[in-house]
């Protein structure tokens, strides 16, 4: 499918500038080759439906077992954002690698997949690879390779360090006076729209999180893996596909349960605990000792990063959840003091 990538593309019967492969060209590793014109590509937007996302507060178990049924896509009406959190993800997944790296070290390949046939798929393939180039392009990485072929739209994205072996485990370790940590590595609101959770519950409104602040980014990804390769983290996951809530669930795979506070986030964004729980802003959940928390308390502030401490392992497994309207001080001075409980 190469004439795709040098076709010239009228969308929503505006001519575009740029074929796919001229997006691209900018953030390849290597000069593209001369490739032949592919022709014209006449194609209209699919937009998201009308109408926000409402979720069941009495639902939130439910939401989470639903992400366990679903297998993931990027809906066409999304291609843009979704392709971002894509990218996003993918390079977080890399920061648990065993590898000597940075952010600049590290370069993408992308597959995309449409259907010419069907509606909007060609419109969402030009989106989703304006979107790249430019979020390539903004994070100061390079683009190895990238290919395209017929099937139901989609993009897979990897780094050559996606099968390294793991630096630091996905599963909780059962210390009760551990920190689990909460690092968002955008800023945007949290929103459900092109969502694993919505997908599952056949939803198609909504908007998605836009991720724009590629510096902030670069920030938190490096500072995050500073942490883990001085081995300051415990355990640590991706918040990716399903959120925030997959993200926990799957740290308490173990067998290690969970006590959640979402209290900050809830006060820093505005958000109800249904958006922060399962939108996807790509971010880190990580797991580190008490005795550490000064330090990486000092470390974010230091940066400029911020972070959410949730609370701590709990024995019987399970996930806990809990929103205080308590300021965010005074619940960790109450969790320090439990902790202290016992000592000599």
């Amino acid at each position: 499918m190469d004439q795709a990538l040098t076709a010239k593309y009228i969308i929503d019967g505006v001519p575009q500038e740029l074929t796919p492969a001229e997006l691209l060209a900018p953030v390849l590793e290597k000069a593209p080759e001369t490739e032949d014109p592919g022709g014209t590509v006449i194609d209209e937007t699919i937009d998201p439906a009308p109408g926000p996302i409402v979720l069941d507060p009495a639902l939130t178990d439910s939401y989470l077992a639903a992400l366990d049924v679903y297998q993931r896509q990027i809906p066409v009406p999304f291609a843009a954002p979704c392709t971002r959190e894509r990218i996003a993800e993918t390079l977080i997944d890399s920061v648990w690698r065993v590898g000597n790296f940075r952010l600049d070290d590290l370069a993408l390949t992308v597959k995309w997949t449409f259907n010419p046939g069907a509606v909007g798929d060609m419109s969402a393939f030009y989106a989703s690879v304006e979107a790249a180039a430019d979020y390539i392009d903004a994070l100061g990485i390079a683009l190895r390779r990238y290919a395209c072929e017929t099937d139901a739209f989609g993009v897979k994205i990897a780094t050559p360090f996606s099968g390294a072996p793991l630096l630091v485990d996905s599963e909780i370790r059962p210390d009760p006076k551990s920190w689990i940590v909460y690092v968002p590595f955008d800023t945007s609101d949290y929103r459900l729209g092109g969502s694993l959770l919505s997908q599952s519950l056949g939803l198609r409104g909504g908007t998605a999180p836009q991720l724009i602040d590629a510096d902030y980014f670069i920030d938190c990804f490096e500072l995050v893996r500073e942490l883990a390769e001085d081995g300051i983290l415990m355990s640590a996951v991706t918040v990716g596909a399903g959120g925030l809530g997959a993200a926990l669930k799957k740290m308490a795979a173990g067998g290690t349960g969970i006590s959640a506070d979402l209290s900050d986030i809830l006060r820093a964004s505005g958000a109800d605990v249904q958006h922060v729980l399962f939108s996807e802003i790509p971010g880190a959940l990580v797991q580190v000792r008490d005795t550490d928390f000064d330090y990486i308390d000092a470390e974010f502030i230091l940066q400029d990063v911020a972070y959410f401490p949730l609370g701590h392992p709990v024995s019987g497994g399970g996930l806990q959840f809990a929103a205080s309207v308590k300021p965010g001080i005074q619940t960790i001075l109450e969790s320090l003091m439990q902790n202290a409980e016992g000592e000599d």
